[in-house]
């Protein structure tokens, strides 16, 4: 994997940045923090000229946008992406949004069934959110996040979505592997990321927006080897204190007579199906800074 390709997996800040923010939401209005923000977004693309530079080739080669209108769409893009990191915190200091639900009977459905799934979750919108939204008393939700994350990050994740039946599971060193398939035979759930090449340079081709791009096999190799339902999962900023969260199906019957190659292809195609769609819906939130296309 080409070092522009590659990526931490942290949030950015230090641990007493984290509480002061936490700390601003529980007594300042979010539209102030908001101001304050769209004032540094310029100084972050200055400072941050790969990241900049990456979305403006997305906007420009694959949205197809002129040069003025994705310049101005990177500045959008970077302040809706600080938009989504505060309306973390935001929430994490008690703050509450309004959401709207589409195709959540899909992942309600498969939480009433016996077996496991899957859930493919990606960098664009804010996935995090939905853990926040998606519940259910019927499974456990494990939710695969990167090693190193910031202390502050982690324990208010943990106090969150514990409360939801989601566990965090981070993916260092090689036990959590045995825990992601313990859980699996349990008939709970597993969210996991599919849009970014991260510790591995396994990976399968698919097409997004008219062009070629590697997504990680891992969370398709295990869908096809354990023969289980997969859905991908989306949670959009709609407004100032909205989100619409999206469940989509991308198993289907017809793949009971493939080989596992086969399926592996077959679920990435539909993931990458369904991530062209949300991102002609909502082309400013597309949260992978580095050069995705070749």
């Amino acid at each position: 994997m080409s070092e522009e390709r590659q990526w931490s997996g942290k949030t950015d800040g230090t641990l007493w940045m984290h509480k002061a923010l936490i700390g601003c939401f529980k007594f300042l209005p979010m539209a102030l923090l908001y101001f304050f923000m769209a004032l540094v977004v310029p100084f972050y693309m200055l400072f941050n000229h790969q990241g900049y530079l990456s979305i403006y080739h997305y906007l420009h080669q694959r949205q197809g946008w002129g040069p003025l209108k994705a310049f101005g769409g990177c500045y959008v893009n970077h302040f809706l992406f600080g938009a989504s990191l505060m309306d973390r915190f935001a929430s994490y200091a008690g703050r509450k949004f309004r959401v709207k639900k589409t195709g959540l009977e899909v992942f309600d459905n498969l939480a009433g069934q016996e077996q496991g799934f899957i859930m493919l979750s990606s960098h664009i919108g804010n996935s995090e959110m939905s853990g926040y939204m998606l519940s259910t008393p019927l499974k456990r939700m494990n939710a695969i996040t990167f090693p190193g994350e910031k202390a502050t990050v982690r324990s208010n994740l943990d106090r969150m979505l514990e409360v939801n039946n989601i566990r965090l599971i981070s993916a260092d060193g090689l036990d959590w592997l045995f825990t992601l398939n313990a859980a699996l035979s349990d008939g709970e759930i597993v969210s996991i990321h599919a849009d970014r090449l991260f510790g591995s340079s396994k990976a399968l081709k698919v097409k997004i927006l008219g062009a070629e791009a590697q997504i990680p096999m891992g969370p398709f190799n295990l869908a096809a080897t354990r023969c289980l339902p997969v859905t991908a999962g989306f949670c959009m900023k709609t407004g100032f204190k909205s989100y619409e969260a999206l469940q989509y199906r991308l198993d289907t019957p017809e793949m009971e007579t493939m080989s596992k190659t086969e399926k592996m292809d077959y679920l990435a195609a539909r993931y990458a199906a369904t991530v062209n769609a949300i991102l002609e819906k909502w082309p400013l939130q597309w949260y992978n800074f580095f050069e995705f296309w070749k």
